[in-house]
This record gives C-alpha cells, sequence and structure tokens, in this order.
C-alpha cells in the first residue's frame, strides 16, 4: 500500500504531497488524517496522510517508506481532510501553508512518543456530546466577555493562539474526543476537529483579524461557510455592523445588537467658519474641559498612527490623511488646501494647551502604554484601543476625524467607517462625539443613529453600480519587492500579459484593474492587479464555480505572486 502525506516543510510549492510506501507491519493501523514522520532528504520531518492507495504510483523515482506513526488516532476528522484539500484549492495557496494553519503545534515530547504511549497521555474519554458549538470572537480580549453571555455551556474550551504549545494541543485533543459542548476562540478556532459540530456563531465578523494575513489568507466566515456545507452544522452571526457581503447572503442568520450609546455629531466646517481651525472643536473642547474636572474618563480616536498629517480642501472639501503635504489637492487640483500634520503625538500637545496638568496616555500599534497616573488621565489611541487585553470604557469617546476614511480609494471605505463608530459606541458608556466635515454624510448619520439597514440598502445600490462585491467576485493579486522601478516594469508585464491573454484565449467575462501601487506599505513596496469577475449571486457555490473558471488565468501568474482571494481591501 502506499500512501500521499503532506510533508510539514519547506518545498516546492507545486506539490500538494508526496508518495511514501506504507510497511507492510503497519498497515492496519494506517488512516488518512495520520500524522506520521516520513524520510525527506536526510531528515525525517512530519506529515500527514492525506489519502492511500493500492496501485504503485506511475514514477520513476524511488519510492520511500514511512518511518514511524506519531499518533495512531488521526489528528484531523474526515470532513476536515475534505476541507484541507479545499482551502489549498480555493485560495491557491500550497497545501502545506494550509496544514500548517489548521493543526495545532506538536509538542516536541508527542512527535517522539510511539503512537500507543501517546493516546495514554491523551486518554480518550466514553462521554461525548451529541452537538458541539463553536464561538468565534475576533481577539482573545473579547473571550470572557463573550464566556459570560453562554450560561449553558457546561464543558467548554478555549482555543487560541497565546496558549502554550501543550496546553493547545490539549485542547486539541479534548476537542476532537468530542467531550465538550462548547469551543470559544478566535479565527483559528474554525479548525478545531469538531465531530458533533452542530452550530458556528461569529461575534463581530465585520472585523478585519478573521481574514488572514498569511497564505493561505483565508476568511473565518467563508471557511465556516464550507463546514455548513460538510457537516449540515447552522451559521449564527452576532454583529452590529456586518460586513455588506455577509447581510447580504445571510440575513436571516444575523442578530444586530442595538447600542445605547448618545451620539453627538460635530461639525467641522462650522468650527472652521467660526475662526477655529484647530483640529479640536470648541464643543471638544469644552467637553475636555469639564471631563477632566469631573475626572471623567476620556478617549480621543485618531485614525492614523504618528506619521501622518491631514489634508483638508476649502474648495471641494476634500479631507484625508497623508504623508506629506500635497502641493494640489489629490480630488479638484485646487491649490485651496489646508495641511495640519496632525497624529497621536500632536494631538496629545494640543489637548496639553487645553488641560495643561493633564496626563496623555497614547496607545498605538507600536507603542502600548499602561501607566496608572494618580491624576485623571486622557487615553489618545490608534486602533490599538480595540484590542486591548483588559476592555476600558469611557465617559467620553471623541473621533478627531470621523470622515477620514471616506476619501480612500477602496470599496470598503464606508462600511469601514460604519464599523468603526459602531465599534467606538462599544467603548463609550457615556458620550460618542463624531467630528466630521460631512455632517450629513448617510454613512455618519446613519451609524450615529444606530440604522445599519438604512445604511445597508443604500450602500448596496452603489456596489451594483460600480460591479463591487456581492455583484463581483475580487481577487487581489501583489507584487512585493524593495526595487520599485523594477516593480513597476514587473507588475505593468503581467497586467498586459493577462490582457492579451482575456483578449485571445479567454471566453469568461473578466476585468482587470490596475496595477497600481500599494499607499499602505510596510517594509517592502507593492504593487496590486485586481481580477474583477461579475456575479449572479454571492453564494459559496458561485465563487466556488467562478474561481474554477478563473483557473486558466491563474496558470499563467508567476509563483512569486501572491494571491488573495476575496480581499478585504484593494491596497
Amino acid at each position: 500500500m502506499y500512501a500521499n502525506v503532506v510533508v510539514l516543510t519547506y518545498q516546492s510549492p507545486d506539490i500538494d504531497s508526496y508518495t511514501y510506501e506504507i510497511p507492510k507491519n503497519v498497515e492496519a493501523e494506517i488512516k488518512v488524517g495520520q500524522l506520521v514522520t516520513v524520510p525527506f532528504g536526510n531528515r525525517n520531518p512530519t506529515g500527514l496522510i492525506l489519502n492511500t492507495e493500492n496501485i504503485l504510483p506511475d514514477t520513476k523515482i524511488q519510492i520511500k517508506p514511512i518511518s514511524s506513526i506519531i499518533l495512531n488516532k488521526p489528528i484531523l476528522l474526515s470532513h476536515q481532510i475534505k476541507l484541507l484539500k479545499w482551502l489549498a484549492a480555493y485560495y491557491h495557496a500550497p497545501m502545506v501553508n494550509c496544514l500548517q494553519t489548521m493543526l495545532p503545534p506538536i509538542p516536541k515530547e508527542i512527535s517522539s512518543f510511539h503512537f500507543a504511549k501517546a493516546n495514554e497521555t491523551f486518554p480518550v474519554s466514553s462521554f461525548q456530546f451529541d452537538k458541539q458549538t463553536l464561538v468565534l470572537v475576533p481577539s482573545i480580549n473579547q473571550i470572557p466577555e463573550t464566556l459570560a453571555k453562554y450560561p449553558k455551556a457546561k464543558n467548554y474550551v478555549v482555543y487560541h493562539n497565546e496558549l502554550k504549545t501543550f496546553e493547545k494541543f490539549a485542547a486539541w485533543q479534548k476537542i476532537s474526543s468530542g467531550n465538550v459542548d462548547y469551543i470559544f476562540g478566535s479565527r483559528l478556532s474554525v479548525f478545531v476537529p469538531s465531530p458533533n459540530l452542530s452550530q458556528i456563531i461569529i461575534h463581530d465578523e465585520h472585523d478585519g483579524a478573521y481574514k488572514d494575513e498569511r497564505s493561505p489568507y483565508f476568511d473565518a466566515l467563508t471557511v465556516a461557510e464550507k463546514l455548513k456545507q460538510l457537516t449540515g452544522c447552522k451559521i449564527k452571526i452576532v454583529d452590529d455592523s456586518p460586513k455588506i457581503t455577509t447581510y447580504f447572503n445571510h440575513p436571516n442568520d444575523i442578530q444586530i445588537p442595538k447600542i445605547p450609546t448618545k451620539v453627538e455629531i460635530v461639525s467641522m466646517l462650522s468650527e472652521k467658519a467660526s475662526g477655529n481651525k484647530s483640529p479640536i472643536s470648541d464643543i471638544l473642547a469644552n467637553y475636555l474641559k469639564l471631563g477632566y474636572q469631573k475626572k471623567k474618563k476620556i478617549l480621543l480616536f485618531l485614525n492614523k498612527k504618528s506619521d501622518s498629517g491631514h489634508v483638508y480642501c476649502k474648495n471641494c472639501k476634500y479631507s484625508e490623511f497623508a504623508n506629506t503635504q500635497p502641493e494640489i489637492c489629490p480630488e479638484c487640483k485646487s491649490p485651496n488646501i489646508f495641511f495640519n500634520s496632525l497624529n497621536i503625538n500632536s494631538l496629545a500637545s494640543l489637548v496639553k494647551k487645553i488641560i495643561p496638568d493633564a496626563e496623555i496616555n497614547i496607545l498605538s500599534e507600536n507603542r502600548l502604554q499602561s501607566t496608572v497616573y494618580s491624576l485623571p488621565t486622557i487615553d489618545i489611541a490608534t486602533s490599538a484601543v480595540f484590542y486591548k487585553l483588559m476592555p476600558k470604557k469611557y465617559d467620553l469617546v471623541a473621533h478627531i476625524r470621523a470622515d477620514s476614511i471616506l476619501n480612500i480609494n477602496d470599496f470598503t471605505s464606508q462600511e469601514r467607517l460604519f464599523w468603526q463608530i459602531v465599534d467606538l459606541k462599544k467603548l463609550a458608556r457615556g458620550l460618542l462625539l463624531l467630528q466630521t466635515y460631512n455632517p450629513e454624510h448617510f454613512v455618519i448619520k446613519a451609524a450615529a443613529q444606530n440604522n445599519y439597514r438604512e445604511f445597508f440598502q443604500k450602500h448596496l445600490e452603489e456596489r451594483k453600480m460600480l460591479s463591487y462585491p456581492p455583484f463581483s467576485l475580487l481577487v487581489k493579486l501583489s507584487l512585493k519587492g524593495k526595487k520599485e522601478e523594477a516593480l513597476d516594469q514587473k507588475s505593468q508585464q503581467l497586467f498586459e500579459d493577462l490582457n492579451k491573454f482575456l483578449v485571445s484565449s479567454f471566453k469568461f467575462p473578466v476585468t482587470v484593474l490596475g496595477p497600481y501601487k500599494s499607499f499602505f506599505t510596510k517594509s517592502n513596496i507593492k504593487y496590486n492587479i485586481i481580477l474583477k469577475v461579475k456575479t449572479d449571486d454571492y453564494t459559496l457555490a458561485t465563487r466556488e464555480k467562478t474561481l474554477k473558471n478563473l483557473e486558466p488565468i491563474f496558470e499563467r501568474i508567476p509563483k512569486d505572486v501572491q494571491i488573495t482571494v476575496e480581499p478585504s481591501n484593494l491596497n
């Protein structure tokens, strides 16, 4: 007998699995989904048995035997093997990357055990729950408050990446045994081996943390939809501000809680007209003084970190963050612009001028200060505030530039603003103040009034007009490097090659957008190309069919180009 094994080591991305001979003395013990060790070059790495077959493969390469069995019980269930194969095909990712994403880390002491001893270490209980519920949250700081919402959870397990290796593996084994009724965890929990999975509940599904930023760049809801196909489980979404595509696809599966936070919209146009050119309105300044006097907890939220400035066009009201001051308005080309190097540090200086004795606590992705001051503090934060280990509630929350996202050239910018406002509401136990140059904008008004459905209907019409999801499927092709000129040429060449192929040989209607340079980059420069395919609906079955039709295009894409299916943004 022979086995196809996914080998957990660095290898060519073109190869999904390798063929090994199953030794006669272990044929009876070999099962699909088992962990084994196999010879690979001069090493014996871990691998997973993908499938077995009786016929010798047609190959001239010498077939080596499997070295040993690590665990007698398969580490992946039968439906997870199907999920693994689907994950690689749907996201066009190497099989080994998909397996590494799915599996827990294997403790070194386990990988050296014989299978019988390993099963003694993790005994399987004879008791099994008939139904298992998986509860996903975007970040582990939300697990404690989420747990409190499920008093019926009798024997639950918490599963996330911050667990120690042995803890994570033990939790995996317990879930696989069926001896839990609830599993609470972050994005990766969607891959736990639930033998009796009956329901997947996703909290705050709009959060970007549900989209993996590493290969295979999976989306937790899409994987949950596949699990529904494979297991028959139900999907429930609890979200104050669902993604447009999510509400479009799951209108009957979504619970939208109401947030009672009081919201006040402040027009920065009126502030400018009255002579106040500061990014802190007179209204906010008064609230700050009063809140400080009464020792209130205050949060000032700014959408960008310290390396940003703010552009405001007096002519067309364009408002956006920028790294450097432009000579003319990027939108209407007018020179009548105002530039303020507003960032979390300069904002702190402005607050100091209003309240000299205030202690400022800055929270950002790069710097997280949690000093406890004797005097009342004012927190100034970027989106890092949403992921603090110990969430804090504030008496006053102020969004300094509530409409800054709107001018980002991306089809998700409007819904991102809606999400942001709603997430800030959750931090405010008193008042949320929205400073904006667009006080009448429908997104800001709808978010302030808890009117998601109105926002959904209006924005859906815009998406339909522009053929963006859920009326199309997007695939983002990203080319990264350090030499901009070479990268520009390479991306332009790929763009031209794809268009030529579409005209000459491809019959399926595809629009190719780009190439364009990514605005937000960290270390490497990045150029993107977008493939857009119109769809009649946005069901998983339709998306799967669309991706299958795109296969001839994927075959023409160089291996060093990153493929992101259903990108969360165009950047």
